[in-house]
């Protein structure tokens, strides 16, 4: 019976810093009727604003099937709690059996303020709405939260002195950090290769290769930083045309961004991106920032190689940059992190057992703590990191078995281990590289460490799982 419901039951809460007041916030995120002008997922139709608890309020959710399906199953919610005081607002829609809750809060803060946005789905069908309905409504919802800032009167803004340009800046890290940066305050451009509608910042359209009118983006009267996420998404199939291909965009791009940076003031700082995955199928070794780059049979080359090329195109660019940093990034893990749709997949039909042979090390990384190493780097907040490489990366790696117990236990489903052949399936049909799953390493920080770095996220469960 417990059990049962446990399964009842799902919720998760995503929270936001904002540099703006409270109460600036709070008066457009306490009115339900602009809702959509900010988080766009869903939007809400107000019947009657002025009643307050009670008054009816139709919620329009995203895309045709959720649309359908919304309209076909749910009647007309409603505010069920709104507390001006408590700078709080909820509204609950009734679902088949149970009902969905909707819960915004505004919390001063120093500096600013934090929005919480919870959502808590019960009954029987929470299943089924929290893949359908439930984590597709808190998608992006840092890229949210940085529409509503800059729909707030600038006069309740704090800004901050610093102007950052982040090439690729709409992956799912730069999109992350993107948002983040514009929600404390700082002015933010990003170059991508297409223009996203309403994306909270402004975007340079670049190739990667030629220099442009994209420089425009280094314009500015704040201390100017670049961070260099650029790059092909690295999950591909292991031929020699995609390992030439993702080596590519990785050098093209860092060279490009130092022949115009070099046209430019000194930059403040440069953060250059790569890969704790440099280091290949690393075994039971135990490596940190002054380790050596692996040979032979475990430096693989859509691994090693490629990251080796890219760090190797930074280190020979003549960096225009008063700090610059080689930033190795493990697993970044977060509720929409795109690694978890197919384990989580596994999970959710009972074969999420270990990958292979379950031993290998898993090392990852919480996105609030990712942020946090991105700013720290920047010099907008304590501590400060010195020049040179820095892996971030939890001090905690798991081992693959453990990371599925973890998955498993959140889905509420046995695991069937899959060995080695399930995943290199699933990869051939899918597209992918099974060695991301298969390989692994046991990476940590030295330099965090020593620079007295502390993570917020070491529960790998409670990260994932929020």
């Amino acid at each position: 019976m417990s059990s049962i419901k446990k399964f009842a039951h799902w919720q998760r809460t995503e929270s936001q810093f904002l540099a703006a007041g409270a109460d600036a916030v709070y008066s457009i995120v306490g009115n339900l009727s602009q809702t959509g002008q900010w988080m766009k997922v869903f939007s809400f139709k107000v019947h009657d604003d002025q009643r307050g608890v009670g008054t009816k309020v139709d919620l329009l959710p995203p895309g045709k099937i959720f649309g359908m399906l919304h309209q076909s199953t749910a009647p007309a919610g409603s505010i069920t709690r709104r507390n001006q005081a408590a700078r709080m607002v909820e509204f609950t829609q009734p679902q088949p059996g149970g009902r969905m809750v909707m819960r915004w809060r505004v919390d001063e803060v120093a500096g600013g303020c934090v929005l919480h946005f919870t959502i808590e789905i019960h009954g029987p069908g929470t299943t089924a709405f929290k893949f359908t309905i439930g984590n597709a409504l808190c998608h992006d919802y840092t890229v949210a939260v940085a529409r509503l800032y800059r729909m707030i009167a600038h006069t309740a803004h704090i800004k901050l002195d610093a102007h950052v340009v982040i090439a690729g800046g709409r992956g799912f890290l730069g999109r992350n950090l993107a948002a983040d940066l514009v929600c404390r305050g700082a002015s933010v451009a990003v170059l991508s290769r297409t223009r996203e509608d309403y994306f909270p910042t402004e975007q340079f359209i670049w190739d990667g290769i030629h220099q442009g009118t994209w420089i425009g983006a280094f314009h500015s009267d704040r201390p100017v930083h670049l961070v260099n996420l650029a790059g092909e998404r690295v999950d591909k199939r292991n031929t020699p045309q995609n390992i030439a291909e993702l080596t590519d965009s990785r050098v093209l791009t860092t060279k490009t961004l130092a022949e115009a940076a070099a046209t430019q003031s000194q930059l403040k700082t440069w953060i250059q991106s790569s890969t704790t995955a440099i280091f290949g199928d690393a075994g039971e070794a135990e490596l940190t920032e002054s380790s050596p780059i692996p040979t032979g049979e475990r430096a693989l080359p859509e691994m090693t190689g490629i990251a080796s090329a890219w760090e190797q195109a930074f280190t020979d660019a003549k960096v225009n940059a008063e700090h610059s940093y080689i930033l190795r990034t493990s697993l970044v893990m977060h509720p929409d992190a795109p690694l978890l749709g197919p384990l989580n997949m596994l999970a959710n039909v009972g074969l999420g057992g270990k990958l292979g042979h379950g031993k290998q090390w898993f090392s990852w990384i919480g996105m609030e703590d990712w942020l946090q190493v991105i700013r720290c780097l920047l010099g907008l907040q304590e501590p400060r990191i010195p020049d040179g490489i820095v892996h971030a990366t939890a001090p905690n790696p798991l081992r693959n078995e453990e990371v599925m117990a973890a998955l498993r236990g959140l889905a509420g489903m046995p695991g069937i281990p899959t060995g080695s052949l399930i995943p290199k399936l699933g990869a051939a049909v899918m597209g992918n590289n099974a060695r991301v799953v298969l390989t692994g390493r046991k990476v940590t920080s030295d330099v965090l460490k020593k620079a007295g770095f502390i993570f917020e996220e070491t529960s790998f469960s409670a990260t994932v799982g929020r």
